[in-house]
């Protein structure tokens, strides 16, 4: 099987069944930003993942410098149609148990202010076709 980084054009991505792909995403740790897989997560009869893992660079000169790529990794397992969703949450880590599913937070009091768009997670959904070989 041939590993690749995704091929997409506007969050389209299509790949062959039996093919392995990698959505890659800018992370930049020393901002405290990170990304997860989120719910729903994609038709496991279409692909199969992810695996996580991060290609990250300090820079020597500035202390707690790092930034890089996050990169997802998914098996394309069969022919049809399916959407995986990541979320970008700038600040701290979520704890582990939420890593692999964030949900919607309960409500909030109406007197809390709502935080700075810079500072509100987003989610980037990515529409997969899986082709037959």
């Amino acid at each position: 099987m041939a590993s690749r980084r995704s091929r997409h054009e506007k969050n389209r991505i299509q790949v062959d069944a039996g093919e392995e792909f990698a959505l890659s995403v800018p992370v930049d740790t020393a901002m405290g930003e990170w990304w997860y897989l989120t719910s729903p997560e994609p038709d496991p009869d279409v692909v199969r993942g992810p695996g996580k893992r991060e290609e990250i660079e300090a820079d020597e000169d500035v202390v707690g410098s790092c930034s890089g790529t996050d990169l997802f990794d998914f098996e394309a397992v069969g022919p049809g149609t399916t959407e995986i969703r990541l979320i970008q949450c700038p600040g701290a880590p979520a704890p582990a148990a939420e890593q692999r599913a964030v949900r919607s937070p309960p409500p909030r009091p109406e007197r809390q202010p709502t935080p700075d768009e810079k500072y509100r997670a987003t989610v980037h959904a990515y529409t997969v076709t899986v082709r037959k070989p």
